[in-house]
């Protein structure tokens, strides 16, 4: 089953220790390796863009940044349908809301 993280108080301490440990090793595993990763942003964002997509790269996938007025989410269709849809083509769905 995976893992949804919405917030950092979703996190106990101890995941937020293995989360910096993991950080800082030299040579990041390739979990994303061959993977797409939709990154859907309300609003434009510079730094947690960019750190976002050089983060997925560093993990060995291909950042695909998804503009609100492409997928219509409440207006042309649910926010559950452009999920599910999304998630046929990628392997992670990230999201600055």
């Amino acid at each position: 089953m995976p893992n949804h993280l919405l917030e950092i108080d979703d996190l106990s301490a101890s995941e937020i220790s293995e989360i910096i440990r993991l950080s800082n090793v030299e040579n990041p595993p390739q979990v994303l390796r061959n993977k797409g990763a939709a990154l859907l942003f309300e609003k434009p964002s510079n730094r947690t863009r960019n750190s976002m997509e050089m983060a997925i790269i560093q993990l060995g996938g291909h950042p695909i940044t998804i503009r609100p007025d492409e997928v219509g989410i409440g207006e042309r269709e649910s926010a559950e349908d452009v999920a599910i849809t999304i998630s046929c083509f990628h392997a992670l769905i990230g999201a600055r809301v």
